[in-house]
């Protein structure tokens, strides 16, 4: 093991140690999850996707995929999308933005847990099988434009009881685009 890999696995555990509240990471080997694309909607697509509330119009597609090894991922019943907090990465760490949209969104600079992911409702684990993949979109908001943003999950491999949050790779959020 390298020595850089071993320091980042001991200031994981310090933290872990410290707040009890795992840390967002990277996927371990053989898993991606990435940003596929990042799409400013029109207006009438952005109020149609989110009739409740003003505000969500870009789409961000994320897509996570397994290599030769499956895993479980953490979502609502009966729903093959995970659960998800939207992140901002800056230049003193990350924020989880965490809350229903239109309810006051708090930021938070330690991940709100598996627990509140789905606002306290429960959910379900479900499987994902070795070379196969999900893809779904989440909403974002040209009001932060040019924040760095992505997505973290829980997902857990093989037989662990631990859950790990992973991170997507990273978007800058895009501005509201100019009518002709």
């Amino acid at each position: 093991m390298n020595l850089s890999k071993a320091c980042c696995q001991i200031a994981a555990v310090i933290l872990l140690a410290v707040t009890g509240v795992p840390a967002e990471q990277s996927p371990p080997d053989g898993i991606k999850f990435e940003v596929v694309s990042v799409k400013v909607l029109p207006e009438k697509e952005a109020l149609e996707r989110s009739p409740d509330y003003l505000g969500p119009n870009v789409a961000v597609r994320l897509r996570l995929e397994t290599g030769s090894q499956g895993l479980s991922f953490y979502g609502w019943k009966n729903s093959a999308v995970p659960g998800d907090y939207r992140i901002e990465r800056t230049n003193h760490g990350t924020i989880w933005f965490h809350g229903k949209a239109g309810k006051g969104i708090a930021e938070n600079t330690q991940s709100p847990g598996l627990e509140s992911v789905l606002f306290g409702s429960e959910g379900t684990w479900s499987d994902l099988p070795p070379h196969s993949a999900i893809e779904w979109e989440e909403l974002d908001f040209t009001s932060l434009a040019g924040q760095v943003h992505a997505f973290t999950v829980f997902i857990k491999l093989g037989n662990a009881r631990q859950a790990l949050e992973i991170s997507s790779d990273t978007f800058t959020v895009p501005q509201q685009a100019v009518s002709p």
